[in-house]
This record gives C-alpha cells, sequence and structure tokens, in this order.
C-alpha cells in the first residue's frame, strides 16, 4: 500500500510548532468551536504536513498559516488537503500549497 511519505516529489524539513489555520468554506454542521491549529510536523517548497483535531477532508482547502522565523510572524498560504489519516488523537494532514 503507498503512503503519503512515498510520494514526496522534494525533501522535507521538519517544523514542530503551532501552526494556525483557517477553513476557507464553513460546512453546515461544523461547529464554531471547531479547532483551527495544529502540530506542524514537516514542510517542503511544495507542501506541509500537520497533526490536528480538526477533521479537515481531501480537497477542501484552508488558509495556512506558516510560522517564520520569528515567533511573532506567519506568512499566510493557501493550501488543498491531500490526504486525511486518523490518528489516536485527532488527524494527520497532508498540504499541497496553492500558487
Amino acid at each position: 500500500m503507498d503512503t503519503p511519505s512515498e510520494k514526496r516529489a522534494t525533501p522535507r524539513t521538519v517544523l514542530y510548532q503551532v501552526v494556525r489555520f483557517e477553513r476557507t468554506a464553513a460546512e453546515p454542521s461544523r461547529p464554531e468551536d471547531d479547532p483551527t491549529q495544529g502540530i506542524g510536523r514537516d514542510i517542503s517548497p511544495e507542501g506541509a504536513s500537520l497533526l490536528t483535531d480538526c477533521p479537515l477532508h481531501q480537497g477542501e482547502v484552508v488558509k495556512l498559516h506558516v510560522p517564520i522565523e520569528s515567533e511573532l510572524a506567519s506568512v499566510p498560504v493557501f493550501s488543498q488537503v491531500k490526504w486525511t489519516q486518523r490518528t489516536r488523537n485527532g488527524f494527520r494532514v497532508g498540504l499541497q500549497f496553492l500558487a
């Protein structure tokens, strides 16, 4: 069985930081208090993965706030959910940055 790591086109860098995101399309059944952050796992020029409690869905577009060197700043990047894996404590999500 293919795993997401086998499909990577470029090497990723470890990113163990809190990453905020905004969902771009509200779902009618989505509670208002859905978490909008996760822990970044890794990042590359093409995408990133993170752990979150938020049930993101394949194909969904999110506005990801990628932290930069300064802890006080982030760069907003639109990203598409490419895959989601359920974990013991939530979800691991693979994101592809959109141009």
